[in-house]
C-alpha cells in the first residue's frame, strides 16, 4: 500500500503553553492504495479546521469516493479526529491554462453548428481560475497572430489568454462560420503555434492543458510533423481529437509524449461526449477534509490560603568547609563559579556576612582560607594538585602542578600570603579518589586539595538564622486539569527568593494536594520573601500548560520578648549540624568529622535532647546501593554518639538513610555531589 504524506509547516502560537513556541508541523497522509501523488491546495483556519487535498493515481487522475478512513492528519504525537471528507468536483482556486487548437478548415463546413455548440459549452464550463487561449487556421494571415517559423508568418489567428469565458465562447462562434473557414488543414503549424502560445504565458499556473481538434491529415503546413512534435511543451498535457477520419498517427504520438490522451469521434454525439470527458479531466478535483485536534492541556490552581505567618525561632547550622577546588577537563583555570575578589577589597571581606547555604560558603573557600591565613600568620597550608588520570590528563603531572600553582598564586597575589607558607605537592589521582569509571567520578578527581596541620584553618562554618512557627500549619492546593489527550505528568513548584524551594510531581490527576510547608529536606521556608507556586502539566501528546501563579505572602512576627533575645546557646531550641566530607563510597566519618563532633556536636547536646541522624549520598551508583550506603553513614554516626551518651540514650537517637533520591544539593557539579555525601544532625532540646 502506498501512502502519500505532505508536511505543512505552520507556525502557530502555543497559547496554552507557558512560553510561546513553534508548533509541530502538520502532516497529512493519504492511505488509499491507488494514491500515487497528493497535494494540499489550501489550509483554512476555521472551526472546525479544514484543508483541501487533491490525491491522484499513477495516471494523474482524481480518485473518487474517498472517506475519512483514507486520510490521517497528525501534528507531532497528536492525531486529529477527522470529522468529514467532502469530494469537490471543481477547485476554484486551482490556476490553469487551457489552449484550444481548433481545425476550422472547409471540410468542417457540414459540422459547424455542432462543433460551435460543443466548444461553447466546454469553454463556459471551465472554472473562473482558468485562463483560455484559442488558435484557428487563417488563410493569408496578415500578422494578426504572432506565430512564425523560419521567418515565415504562419497561417493562424488566435484569441490571447483571457479569464472571460463568455468572450472566448463568442470568439469561437464568430470564427466557426463559413466565411472564416480555411482552404487547408494547417495541423502541424497549429501544434507548433500552440507550443509558442504556451511559452508566451509567463504567469504562474498549477496545471497546463492543450486540446487539439482536427478532422483530417495535415495539408499545407510550413512546419514538418517532427518539428511540431519536438517543440517544447512546457509541462502541458495534450488531449487530441480525430473527427470522422481514421486515427491520425501524429495526434496519437502528440498525446502519448505529453502524458495526455487521444480520442476519435465518428459522429457529433461522440464528439460532445469526448469534450465532456476532457472537461472532467482538466477540472481540478479533490477533497475538503475537516478535522479537529484534541485540545492541549489546561491547568488552573487554587489554594486554601494566600498567607503564611511565621513566628521567630532561632536555628544554628554548622557544616565543615570543603577544602577542594575542582577544575574543568585539561584546564588549570579556576572556574568562574568560585568567588574571587580584588586585592583592594580584602579588608572588607567578612566570612560571617556571606549569605546563602553551604555551596555559597564553599564558593568563597579560597577567600575564607586566605582571610584566615592573613589574620593568623603562624598558619601554613599545602596545596595538592591532582588530575583524573584519564584521556588527556593521563599521567599529566604538569597539569596537576599548574592547578596547584594557580591556587597558590591567588592566595599569594590577592591575599598577600608569603610563598613560604604555601607548599606545593602534586600527584595523579587523589589519595581517596572517586571512581574513574564514569565521567562524574573523573570530574571529581580533577581537583586541588588544601590541607593544613592547623585544624583551625579549616574549622567548620557556623551561622545562625531565624525560621518560624507557622500559621496555618498546612496549605491545600486544588488543581483543575483538563487533558483530552490524557495526562502524562504534573509538577508543582514552590519558589522563594528566586530559587526552587520545593517540588512535587505525579502522573495522575489529584483532586487536592496538601503541603505542610516543609521541602523534601524537611526545611521550612525562609521568614522573608513571598512564595510563588505554579503547576506545569504535560499530556500524552507532549503539549504543556502552566497554571496561573499563586503568591503566598510570608509575614514574620516578632514579639518584644523575642526581639530582645540574644543569640546564645540557651536561646537556641533547634540545631542542625551537617557532617560532610565523606569520601566517595565511604561510610565511616573519619578523623576530621570526629573532631567536628567533639567541638560542635557534643557541647550542644543537653540532657533529654532528641537527635535525628539523616544520611545521604550522591547520584553515582544504583538507588538500592546508595540507600544502603546512606543508612550505613547514619548508623556509623549514631554509634559514635551513643559511645559518648551511653546506651540509655538509644531511644532518643535515630538513624535514617535517604539514599540519592532526596539530594540536598545539585548532583550536576562535583562540589554538589561531595556535599550530598553527608550526614545531618538535627538536635531538639528544651530552651534553657
Amino acid at each position: 500500500m502506498k501512502a502519500m504524506m505532505i508536511s505543512l509547516f505552520l507556525v502557530i502560537l502555543a497559547f496554552h503553553s507557558a512560553v510561546a513556541q513553534i508548533d509541530e508541523p502538520l502532516t497529512l497522509q493519504c492511505t488509499h492504495p491507488q494514491t500515487a501523488a497528493a497535494e494540499v491546495r489550501a489550509v483554512f483556519d476555521e472551526n472546525p479546521m479544514r484543508l483541501t487535498v487533491t490525491p491522484v493515481n499513477e495516471l494523474g487522475e482524481h480518485i473518487p469516493e474517498l472517506t475519512t478512513a483514507d486520510f490521517r492528519i497528525n501534528k507531532g504525537k497528536k492525531e486529529a479526529e477527522l470529522l468529514s471528507v467532502t469530494e469537490r468536483t471543481a477547485l476554484e482556486n486551482t490556476v490553469m491554462r487551457v489552449v484550444f487548437m481548433v481545425d476550422n478548415s472547409q471540410s468542417m463546413s457540414p459540422y459547424l453548428r455542432q462543433l460551435r455548440n460543443t466548444l461553447e459549452k466546454t469553454i463556459t464550463s471551465l472554472s473562473p481560475a482558468v485562463r483560455v487561449s484559442i488558435i484557428f487556421f487563417r488563410d493569408g494571415s496578415t500578422g494578426m497572430a504572432p506565430f512564425e517559423y523560419n521567418g515565415e508568418t504562419l497561417p493562424l489567428i488566435r484569441l490571447p489568454y483571457t479569464y472571460d469565458k463568455a468572450r472566448a465562447a463568442d470568439y469561437t462562434s464568430k470564427m466557426l462560420v463559413e466565411r472564416n473557414l480555411s482552404r487547408n488543414t494547417y495541423l502541424y503549424d497549429g501544434v507548433y503555434a500552440t507550443s509558442q502560445q504556451i511559452a508566451a504565458d509567463t504567469g504562474s499556473v498549477d496545471r497546463s492543458f492543450a486540446i487539439v481538434f482536427s478532422d483530417g491529415e495535415d495539408l499545407g503546413s510550413n512546419v514538418q510533423a517532427e518539428g511540431a512534435l519536438r517543440a517544447e511543451k512546457y509541462g502541458t498535457v495534450f488531449f487530441t481529437i480525430d473527427y470522422l477520419t481514421k486515427a491520425n498517427d501524429f495526434l496519437i504520438r502528440l498525446a502519448d509524449q505529453t502524458g495526455g490522451e487521444h480520442f476519435r469521434a465518428t459522429n457529433t454525439e461522440e464528439l460532445e461526449s469526448i469534450f465532456e470527458a476532457i472537461s472532467e479531466k482538466i477540472v481540478a478535483k479533490g477533497y475538503d477534509v475537516t478535522y479537529r485536534f484534541k485540545s492541549p492541556p489546561s491547568v488552573a490552581l487554587t489554594a486554601s490560603t494566600h498567607s503564611l505567618l511565621m513566628e521567630e525561632e532561632i536555628v544554628r547550622e554548622t557544616f565543615p568547609l570543603l577544602n577542594y577546588v575542582f577544575f574543568g577537563e585539561a584546564s588549570a583555570v579556576i572556574p568562574d563559579r568560585y568567588a574571587r575578589i580584588a586585592p583592594m577589597n580584602i579588608a572588607d571581606f567578612d566570612e560571617s556576612a556571606i549569605e546563602g547555604d553551604a555551596l555559597d560558603f564553599y564558593y568563597n573557600a579560597l577567600n575564607i582560607i586566605g582571610s584566615r591565613l592573613r589574620t593568623q600568620p603562624d598558619m601554613s597550608v599545602t596545596i595538592h594538585g591532582y588530575v583524573s588520570n584519564t584521556g588527556s590528563e593521563r599521567r599529566n603531572n604538569r597539569l596537576a602542578s599548574d592547578r596547584a600553582e594557580t591556587v597558590r598564586d591567588y592566595l599569594r597575589t590577592v591575599w598577600g600570603i608569603e610563598e613560604a607558607r604555601l607548599g606545593i605537592d602534586t600527584g595523579t589521582l587523589p589519595p581517596l579518589p572517586s571512581s574513574s569509571k564514569d565521567t562524574l567520578g573523573q570530574a571529581e578527581n580533577r581537583r586541588v586539595e588544601i590541607t593544613s596541620e592547623h585544624p583551625d584553618l579549616l574549622r567548620p562554618v557556623t551561622f545562625v538564622r531565624r525560621i518560624a512557627g507557622i500559621t496555618p500549619d498546612r496549605i491545600r492546593f486544588i488543581p483543575t486539569i483538563e487533558a483530552e489527550e490524557g495526562l502524562a505528568s504534573w509538577v508543582l513548584t514552590i519558589e522563594q527568593q528566586g530559587r526552587v524551594f520545593d517540588r512535587r510531581e505525579g502522573a495522575r490527576a489529584e483532586s487536592s494536594l496538601t503541603w505542610n510547608w516543609k521541602n523534601l529536606a524537611g526545611e521550612l521556608p525562609a521568614a522573608s520573601g513571598d512564595m510563588v507556586c505554579r503547576m506545569l502539566v504535560h499530556d500524552q501528546a507532549g503539549d504543556t500548560d502552566l497554571s496561573n501563579p499563586i503568591t503566598i505572602g510570608v509575614r514574620e512576627v516578632k514579639s518584644e520578648r523575642r526581639q530582645s533575645v540574644s543569640v546564645t546557646e540557651g536561646g537556641i531550641t533547634i540545631e542542625k549540624i551537617s557532617l560532610i566530607l565523606f569520601p566517595f563510597d565511604v561510610a565511616k566519618p573519619g578523623e576530621r568529622n570526629e573532631q567536628i563532633m567533639n567541638e560542635h556536636v557534643y557541647p550542644r547536646i543537653t540532657p533529654g535532647s532528641r537527635i535525628s541522624v539523616n544520611g545521604y549520598t550522591d547520584i553515582i551508583g544504583s538507588e538500592e546501593y546508595n540507600l544502603k550506603l546512606s543508612q550505613q553513614r547514619a548508623e556509623a554516626v549514631r554509634e559514635i554518639i551513643l559511645e559518648r551518651l551511653g546506651e540509655e540514650a538509644s531511644e532518643r537517637v535515630t538513624a535514617i538513610g535517604h539514599g540519592k533520591m532526596t539530594p540536598i544539593f545539585s548532583n550536576d557539579i562535583p562540589e554538589g555531589r561531595f556535599y550530598n555525601r553527608t550526614v545531618n544532625l538535627i538536635i531538639e532540646r528544651w530552651a534553657e
